[in-house]
Order: C-alpha cells, then structure tokens, then sequence
C-alpha cells in the first residue's frame, strides 16, 4: 500500500536537503517512521510537511518521497495551500492519509483540497480543550500583561484565543476524517463528543530510544531534585509547582527544581526585560516572594540524550499541567523507571496507575503534590518499586514494535 504521512515537523532528510536543520523535532515520530517503512506491506512512503518557503519542494530517497509545502504561519488557515495539497494528493495518489495531530490548520487545508474518504487523523493534544478558559488559565484568576505581550499580540488572554480559534481548525479535521485515532479514554470521550462516530482506533505512540535503553539509579541520582519538562505557559502548571516548592523547602533546604526550556523569567539585561513575557512575569513574582531564586534551574532546550541524562541525575519527575493527552515527558520518565508524580487530569490516569507506578494528584491540590513529592524523597524502597513498575508498563505501552503493527492493521482496516 501507498501511505502519505502529513506531519507537523520537517523530517532530517528534507531538513539536511534544504538547510534547515533548527526544525528537526519528533524523534518518537521519527521511531514509529523507521518501523513502518521496513514492513513489507508498505510499498512507498509519502511524508509532507508545512515550511516557510515560497514554493513545494520535493525530494526522493528510494522509496521515500519528502515535500515541504509553503506555509507563513500553520496556526492560521491559508486557502492559497489547497492548491499544493491537490497537486501532491493526484501525484501520488496515496491509499492511506494518516495527518499526525490536529493542532495545525494545514491539516484541514488538506481535508478541504482532497476529502477525507482515506485519511485518518491522530490525535496528539487537543488545542480545542486546552484553549478552554480554566484550562488554559489553569487555576490563576489574573495575569499581568507586559510591553512584549502588547507588541506581539500575545498576552497569556490572547494566546488562549489562538488557542480557541485554533480549536475550530481541529473540530473540523476531526469530524472530516474517516479514522480518529487515539491512545486514551480521554481523547476518545472528545473524539466521539466531536463527531458524534464510532470511528476510534486505538494505538499507543513510541516514544525517543534512548529512553528504552536507559536505567534510572537511585545511587546515582542528585538528591532532593525534581525535574519537570516545560514551563512556556500556564497549561503546564508550572505556578502549581512552585506552590508545592513553598512547603517543601521548610523541610528540605537543598531542593532544586530543573526545568527544560528557555528561561522564560529572564529579566535582568533591558532586552531580557523587553523579551519578558505576561506568564514570565507572573512566576518571577512568586518566585521571589518565597524567596525560591536559588531552588529552580533553568536548563535550556535539551536534546535527546540531554533531556535523558537529566532525567537520569533527578529524584523525581513531576507533571504539574492543568490539562495533558498521555505527554510523552512522562512516558519517557517512566520508560527510564523513575519514580513520578503526576496531576491526574485528561489521558494522565491510563498511563500511570495511582500509588502503584507514582502518585496522581487533583491540579489544583499543590498541598496533595508537596506530600507525595516528600513521600518519595523520604522512601528509597517506594521510590525504586514506583519506578519499576512505571518502566514495567512504559515499555508494554511504547512497545516500537507493536505500535507499528497495530498502525498497519488500521491502515487495512481501511482499505
């Protein structure tokens, strides 16, 4: 069979083609991709992704056809794509369309341009439930708006319009796709509340390799630390964490708190004040209101073996979002067999099973949070027995194999 991927990110091989190496990201796509374009029923594999160029690139490797369609910005519906998704749908007249997440409005361009007879969409996120106000806004009743917010148009309010009006993108992907599918009873309940079909298939993601690969060890491990995966914007609940710090710090004076991305709390240089955003603000308040500057790390953006490493270094690993599918920063802590503890809210409950492989905990319950984050700094034995049995099911979950075979029994279950 001959089955188009359209994804969300640009592929290494297009990439190194085109020079534009900075927007390589995925690499559990990338996993499930090398999986299924071994197996023999494949017979090419078309991946198309969206990139700021001025006209449809195309580049083939053996059995491998790559196009980078012109996009300026993929959060806004751009007609003017109809015409490169018609053009690439009756060149290559793909059996199967599987669209890789709903969160950008090119997937409807092509739902628009070609029909959706053959096309299944997987769902990721879903930017329609996230840009809902107590979600988004995630249990903060006022942010302040800075210089950059107003610049931008981006203030924490107007980024969860987008958010909103993103959303209307997705609900139509959704109900114009033959196939929806999903990993959790989560995102089935939205699905089926959407479209109003039976039309879920279920199939777990893999996730980057090197975190099948790896081992989380107590005896090596920084004590006290907790690592938690983003904090760009309020959804990842970041503010939630820091409350958890508060009564944590009384106890344990040493506690750090690392966190993956960019310092969005920069504040000390004019162009750092200028670049400040309405939520970074926000956090450097309560951060230097309980005197915490000295318990959170910034890290940067890490890469793969990074990210792993840091993993590796922390004591705990924490979701704090107000609103997740199955976040693949969780899958991946667990794959490592680290103790974790996550807010029990969307598809978080079918990934983790409470007191058994870590602790879930209410959002907004940051108290609930602190006592199990202490808990597992107090008990090594509770710790290393929650972090096997979270590896025990992260690897039946993110089997590379399985969830490549179940792609295709979708796939023919189609056709």
């Amino acid at each position: 069979m001959k089955v188009m991927w359209i994804v969300n990110t640009v592929f290494p091989k297009p990439a190194e083609e085109f020079g534009i190496g900075k927007q390589v990201f995925g690499g559990w796509l990338l996993g499930l991709f090398n999986e299924v374009k071994e197996n023999k029923k494949i017979e090419k594999i078309i991946i198309a992704a969206t990139y700021n160029c001025k006209e449809l690139k195309k580049i083939e490797d053996k059995n491998i056809t790559y196009y980078l369609v012109p996009c300026k910005k993929n959060t806004k519906y751009d007609k003017t794509q109809e015409k490169y998704w018609k053009i690439i749908n009756e060149t290559e007249n793909p059996d199967i369309v599987h669209i890789h997440g709903t969160e950008y409005a090119h997937s409807l361009c092509y739902l628009n341009a070609c029909g959706g007879k053959n096309v299944c969409t997987s769902i990721q996120g879903l930017v329609s439930v996230c840009g809902k106000k107590f979600n988004y806004y995630a249990g903060v009743s006022k942010y302040p708006i800075t210089f950059r917010d107003i610049i931008r148009n981006d203030s924490v309010y107007q980024a969860r319009e987008k958010f909103e009006k993103r959303g209307k993108y997705e609900i139509e992907t959704l109900k114009k796709s033959r196939v929806i599918i999903g990993r959790t009873n989560w995102d089935k309940a939205h699905a089926y509340s959407i479209t109003n079909k039976e039309n879920y298939e279920k199939c777990n993601e893999s996730l980057r390799k090197s975190f099948y690969e790896k081992k989380w060890d107590i005896n090596n491990i920084e004590r006290h630390t907790i690592f938690i995966s983003q904090a760009s914007y309020p959804i990842k609940g970041f503010h939630k964490m820091i409350e958890a710090a508060v009564i944590l710090k009384k106890k344990y004076k040493d506690i750090k708190i690392y966190v993956a991305g960019t310092q969005i709390t920069k504040n000390k240089t004019l162009k750092e004040k200028i670049k400040l955003s309405g939520y970074g603000k926000y956090l450097i308040k309560i951060i230097k209101d309980n005197n915490l500057e000295n318990s959170i790390v910034f890290t940067g953006l890490l890469n793969e073996e990074q990210m792993c490493s840091r993993l590796l270094k922390s004591h705990i690993f924490v979701q704090a979002s107000s609103i997740e599918n199955s976040p693949n920063s969780l899958g991946e802590a667990m794959l490592l067999g680290m103790p974790c503890v996550a807010s029990y809210v969307g598809g978080t409950s079918d990934m983790l099973l409470d007191k058994k492989e870590g602790f879930l905990y209410p959002f907004n319950e940051s108290e609930m949070l602190a006592n199990y984050i202490s808990q597992l700094f107090e008990n090594d034995n509770l710790a290393i027995e929650m972090g096997k049995n979270a590896r025990k099911h992260a690897i039946e979950t993110h089997d590379y194999k399985k969830n490549a075979k179940r792609i295709i029994e979708i796939y023919e279950k189609m056709i």
